[in-house]
Order: C-alpha cells, then sequence, then structure tokens
C-alpha cells in the first residue's frame, strides 16, 4: 500500500435552521423522529400541479451568512436550476438546485490538524443552495413517503480534491460543524443527517498527478464512520489495481454494520441531469445593503479563536477542545475574559469543573443554575484573596447546586477573606527559619520547595493556599 496514496474531495450537504422551507412557507422541521408524517406540508412542497415556489428569505440569509463564515465572495447574480432525476423520494421528479451561476464559489477554508499544530487550507470549488427531497420508509413490504423533509433548505458544498489524510477529512468537517453552529446556520448533527457528506476517493501512485477513476461513498452518518468508510474503500481499489482489474467511476453505499459497502449505481456526469434554468423563478439578485445586513450577524471563527488560545493563551489542545466544541461553553468563557480575566484562572475552573460537571450531568451549560455573572464574581473573589482554592472548590459545589451567589455561601460557610500580606509575612518567616531548603532548592533539589509549602501552611494554620504559597516561596528565593 505504500507505493499508493488516495486523494479526496467532499460533496456535503447542510441543512439549514430557518423557520420556513425553501420555496414554501411551511414550517422547517428538523426533529422528524418527533413529528407525526406528512404534517408540514403544502401543494408546494408535494409538487401539486401550478403550485408555484417562491424563494424565502430566511434560508437565503443562513446560507449568504455560511458563505461569509467560509471568507467568500458572495455573487450578486445567481441561478436556480432544475436537476431532473428520477428516484422514488424526489415528489417533482427534479431538484431546484443551481449550477453554472451558483451563490458563491472558489475560496479557502483554513483549519487545525495534529492536536492544533499545523494549519491546512482546502479549497472549495462551488457552493449552492437547493432544496431536499423527502423521507421513504420501507415498512411492510411497502414505500411509505413522508413529505415533512421536501423542500427543506440545503446548502451543498463541494471542495477540490485537496484532502491528503482521514484527519484532514474529519477536521475539516469538524471546523465546518463548528461553524455553522456558531453562527445558528444549523444542527449539523451527522447522526440526524442533519450534515451530511459524501467522499469522493481517487487511488494512485504515489507521485502522480493527475487523478485515477473516482468513487463515491454515500451513507456516512458519524466521523468513526468516515474514518472506516475512507480505509476500506483505499484498500479495495488497491486490492482491484493490484490484481489487474479496473475501478469503476460509481456510487457505493457504505454499511458501517458490516464495514462494508455495495455498488447503488454508476457515477453521473451533470449531462445526465439534464439541468436547465428553472422558469418559475426569477434569476437571484443581491444587494450590498442586504448583504451587510446578514454580515453583521457574523461571529469570530472557530479558527481565529483556536489560533488565539494556542497562540497567545498557551492552552494544550485538552484545554482548546474542551472550550471550542461548544458555542454556549466558549461564550460563557470568553465572557470572562471580556471582565479582564486571567484566561488560564478562567479556564482551568470552567474546564475542571464547569464543564466536567455539565459532562457528569448531560446537561448544557445554559441549565446551569448560575449565570456567566455569578461566575465571573466567584472568579473575583479568589482573584482578590477573599477565597482560597480549597475553600473555592466547595463554594463552586455548592454554586451548582443552588442559585446563591457565591458571597453568600462563603458568609453562609463562615469563610473568612485571607489577608494577603499576612501571608506574605508567613513565607518570609518560613524562608528565614529554614535556610538549608533555599539552599537545597537553589541547589537545583526541586523537591525541598514541597517542605517549604508544608511549613507556610502549617504557620497560616492550612489558610494559605499551596499554589499560591508556591508562588510566593519561588518569588522571593528567585528575587
Amino acid at each position: 500500500m505504500s507505493n499508493y496514496e488516495f486523494v479526496i474531495w467532499l460533496e456535503i450537504h447542510v441543512k439549514l435552521n430557518s423557520p420556513n422551507k425553501l420555496f414554501c412557507r411551511c414550517k422547517n422541521e428538523q426533529e422528524f423522529d418527533d413529528l407525526a408524517p406528512n404534517t408540514n406540508v403544502c401543494p408546494v412542497c408535494t409538487a401539486q400541479p401550478w403550485a408555484l415556489p417562491v424563494l424565502n428569505k430566511e434560508p437565503l440569509e443562513k446560507a449568504i451568512l455560511l458563505w461569509y463564515a467560509l471568507n467568500c465572495q458572495i455573487a450578486e447574480f445567481s441561478q436556480f436550476d432544475r436537476k431532473s432525476y428520477f428516484y422514488p423520494d424526489l415528489p417533482a421528479w427534479f431538484q431546484i438546485t443551481q449550477l453554472p451561476i451558483p451563490t458563491n464559489w472558489n475560496w479557502n477554508v483554513n483549519f487545525f490538524i495534529n492536536d492544533f499544530q499545523d494549519v491546512v487550507s482546502v479549497r472549495i470549488e462551488r457552493a449552492h443552495i437547493e432544496n431536499d427531497a423527502w423521507k421513504t420508509i420501507h415498512d411492510w413490504g411497502k414505500w411509505i413517503m413522508d413529505y415533512n423533509r421536501a423542500g427543506t433548505p440545503l446548502v451543498e458544498i463541494v471542495t477540490y480534491p485537496d484532502f491528503k489524510s482521514i484527519e484532514e477529512v474529519t477536521e475539516f468537517l469538524k471546523e465546518l460543524q463548528r461553524l455553522v453552529r456558531y453562527n445558528w446556520i444549523g444542527y449539523a448533527d451527522l447522526e440526524k443527517w442533519q450534515m451530511r457528506c459524501d467522499v469522493n476517493l481517487s487511488t494512485r501512485l504515489v507521485g502522480e498527478s493527475k487523478l485515477w477513476v473516482k468513487v463515491e461513498l454515500k451513507n456516512l452518518n458519524s466521523f468513526s464512520a468516515i474514518k472506516r468508510a475512507i480505509e476500506h474503500e483505499f484498500k479495495r481499489q488497491i486490492d482491484i489495481i493490484e490484481s489487474g482489474g479496473k475501478v469503476d467511476q460509481e456510487t457505493r453505499w457504505w454499511n458501517d454494520d458490516k464495514w462494508d459497502s455495495y455498488s447503488m449505481r454508476s457515477k453521473e456526469d451533470s449531462l445526465d441531469y439534464r439541468y436547465f434554468p428553472e422558469p418559475d423563478l426569477p434569476t437571484l439578485k443581491v444587494d450590498n445593503e442586504f448583504l451587510q445586513t446578514v454580515q453583521k450577524n457574523l461571529v469570530e471563527s472557530p479558527f481565529s479563536r483556536i489560533r488565539k488560545y494556542k497562540e497567545e493563551y498557551g492552552f494544550n489542545k485538552e484545554y482548546i477542545s474542551a472550550l471550542i466544541n461548544d458555542l454556549d461553553v466558549n461564550n460563557y468563557f470568553e465572557d470572562t475574559i471580556k471582565a479582564w480575566f486571567d484566561p488560564k484562572m478562567s479556564s482551568r475552573w470552567i474546564v475542571g469543573y464547569v464543564i466536567r460537571f455539565l459532562n457528569d450531568n448531560n446537561i448544557s451549560i445554559k441549565d446551569l443554575k448560575f449565570t456567566s455573572q455569578q461566575f465571573i464574581d466567584f472568579l473575583w473573589l479568589l482573584k482578590s484573596w477573599e477565597l482560597m482554592e480549597a475553600q473555592a472548590k466547595q463554594v463552586i459545589v455548592e454554586m451548582f447546586e443552588t442559585w446563591k451567589d457565591a458571597k453568600v455561601i462563603v458568609e453562609e460557610k463562615w469563610f473568612k477573606p485571607v489577608d494577603f500580606s499576612e501571608i506574605e509575612n508567613i513565607v518570609k518567616k518560613v524562608l528565614e527559619d529554614n535556610p538549608k531548603a533555599v539552599s537545597d532548592f537553589k541547589g537545583w533539589a526541586q523537591n525541598s520547595i514541597g517542605f517549604l509549602v508544608w511549613q507556610v501552611m502549617k504557620y497560616s494554620q492550612w489558610k494559605a493556599d499551596p499554589k499560591t504559597a508556591k508562588e510566593m516561596i519561588e518569588k522571593f528565593i528567585n528575587s
């Protein structure tokens, strides 16, 4: 296998969470399993004769916001087209999409790989808006049609063949998922098919520049399934090539239960779909005023935040991952930074206590019984030396269980503010009384500092925080 390499490009569909469907006023439902079949339907999304589509503003805004999030240029004029194909899940026997003149094309997306150490850039060939098909259910030997999904808005993003590893594929998809969620464009849950990814894979000899035959893989609804499917398809194509066979251009269906794929159909080209301009929709024109209104809703990109956490704050991969994957958690952390808190101090309490509590109780940060401002007030008690760390641990546990402010809990527990100057004087006295331990520490006997910290704790009647005592000792010895 070392003689071969694979090249991958992606076709990604993201469901938009606009209130209504793309071309009618029916509700755009996301949780189909909890919805009675054929509830949100009308003559337009069920393709009744003479029912005409009308583009809704909200999904267009969501799509353009995603283009901005991906650092792209927006086309002033774009066109809707009919894509004709005859599958049972398509009520009109055609899909309204965009081909020659999409809303956007040709831009780059940056993202991190290798535990946030390296940056990769992937080019996007095109991105456009289209409507989804209905849902087909196979039961009792019959095909049952649910039109709730028909006409719901999607964006399709097609990349260039720039991916050279599985990690690049998965990390790009995670960055896209974060962009969609951060900007409230969609939910982007792969397991619920709110974000769907088709992988196109071509195997060739190492050093070749020309692409060989590609195979499209469908039915990939998790990052682990994507990884397994790529590994399997790469090996399958090598086996065919090595045995003297020919890899067919086709679409294959991935069965993640069996870790295997099977052929669905030969891969179509654009001519097979008989594209032509949608006669019932005019050319789409977006003006600068509309674009500026949409752009105002854009939030700072996850990529920029990751770079800031890595380069400015010096966070490790565990802290970055914990803070970046949930927008509400990330905003909670950013609120503390705006209050002039040391990022490392704030992140240590959020990652070590808040996020751990959320995970243990399977809740979101919005379910906490105290606000970000109450958490900031708690941090101020630590920063101003009114609480030592051992006391703070007791306070935050009680904050998790009640709505009480940290100061109220401090008063109830009779925690007295720590006199910083008193601790400082104790540190000086301990250093004077233990010259050998100080000398040992200066002589690189680093373990002697534990003895000094212990002495400070004892003299302070356990009011001093060990971490703070250690920092003070090092400061005075090195000064």
